[in-house]
């Protein structure tokens, strides 16, 4: 049996990436060694090194709906499981390393490792995959789109105006109407090592669990420092979806409840309360408690007006009725927003006099 992992590696471009590690070697340097000799073409002249690659569970891709796509595939049983991707582009259109996974109760294999042969994609097949896919549509579906977007034409003003709307939906959705039925067609990839990896299932999920967490503290991280514009209600709920536990889930289910994004509901739901409870828990894991602060933070810092208003009374309200709580709260947060708390929200919010400073 093999053993996998998941660890920070310098890469050629000088700053660091999550890879996995196959018995204690990370993956780049593995398929580098197997294709050292290649007469491999495109090996040579495209990939070249395969250090050279960003992870395709990446958070940061160039678009969401792309996120969405490689997330729902890492939780299937049997799939073709994009790995690697072109480190310019950072999408599906480029250079794409899979691999043959499946999976049981007990064992996690990796059978061979590929790339995608771009050449018999058809683009009108994937505009019509998107939306107008009626085929497969859901009831929720035909509720929402039955009798308006579903009756444009391809390539009209309207389904144009749609798809500008709403471009991560339905990226989404031609990635799994499109995409992935394009992987399973053994002449869509070339298989260039057979690995036969077979992992121990617990240990495999605990990597997988591991990687998301990094890749979600790397991408708040990088928006915290980056963000220009003010994030508003509908970037934040993005935003949660991406990084917070089953948070693609909640956020569906909320559109499906309420048909638009109500922030204080959603941010209660996905951070709030989860946090509360991980607070209090006797065996707190730490981690996940970072990346709540971390995202309540980066709401404060480039929230517009609206989006500030529901981290000041929909977090830390809440946050602040067990005094034990909100104190091992203010051990996760930094000096700046314990001051902004401590000398703004404790000051002219009513319903937290009271409430003790955080040191």
């Amino acid at each position: 049996m093999n053993h996998i992992n998941v660890t920070e590696v310098k890469t050629q471009y000088g700053y660091t990436e999550n890879y996995w590690t196959i018995d204690g070697v990370d993956l780049p340097t593995l398929l580098d060694l197997h294709v050292k000799d290649t007469d491999d073409d495109y090996i040579k002249s495209e990939i070249k090194s395969f250090a050279g690659l960003c992870p395709a569970w990446n958070l940061d891709l160039e678009w969401r709906g792309d996120v969405r796509f490689v997330w729902k595939l890492i939780g299937m049983d049997s799939v073709t499981l994009p790995l690697l991707l072109c480190e310019d582009d950072k999408d599906f259109t480029c250079i794409v390393v899979v691999v043959e996974m499946e999976k049981n109760s007990d064992f996690v294999y990796w059978n061979r490792i590929g790339y995608v042969l771009h050449d018999n994609e058809n683009f009108d097949d994937e505009k019509k995959s998107g939306i107008m896919d009626l085929e497969k549509y859901s009831e929720d579906d035909w509720e929402k789109y039955g009798d308006n977007i579903a009756l444009a034409e391809i390539d009209s003003k309207e389904w144009r105006q749609w798809i500008n709307e709403h471009w991560d939906e339905e990226l989404y959705r031609r990635r799994m109407n499109y995409t992935l039925p394009y992987y399973k067609k053994a002449e869509n990839i070339k298989w260039f090592v057979q690995t036969d990896w077979v992992f121990d299932c617990n240990e495999y999920e605990s990597m997988v669990d591991k990687f998301r967490k990094a890749q979600c503290k790397k991408y708040l991280s990088r928006l915290k420092e980056d963000t220009v514009d003010k994030i508003d209600i509908h970037k934040s709920a993005g935003i949660l979806a991406d990084v917070l536990p089953n948070g693609e889930k909640v956020l569906e289910e909320h559109l499906m409840n309420y048909g638009e994004v109500l922030l204080h509901v959603l941010a209660s739901e996905l951070i709030t309360e989860p946090l509360i409870e991980s607070l209090n828990h006797s065996d707190r894991n730490a981690e996940l408690i970072e990346i709540y602060c971390e995202t309540i933070e980066l709401l404060w810092l480039h929230g517009d007006d609206l989006v500030v208003n529901v981290v000041d009374v929909t977090v830390l309200e809440r946050l602040s009725d067990n005094h034990e709580t909100w104190k091992r709260f203010g051990t996760y947060i930094t000096e700046d927003f314990k001051q902004y708390i401590n000398e703004d929200v404790l000051i002219n919010n009513l319903m937290m006099s009271g409430v003790m400073r955080l040191e």
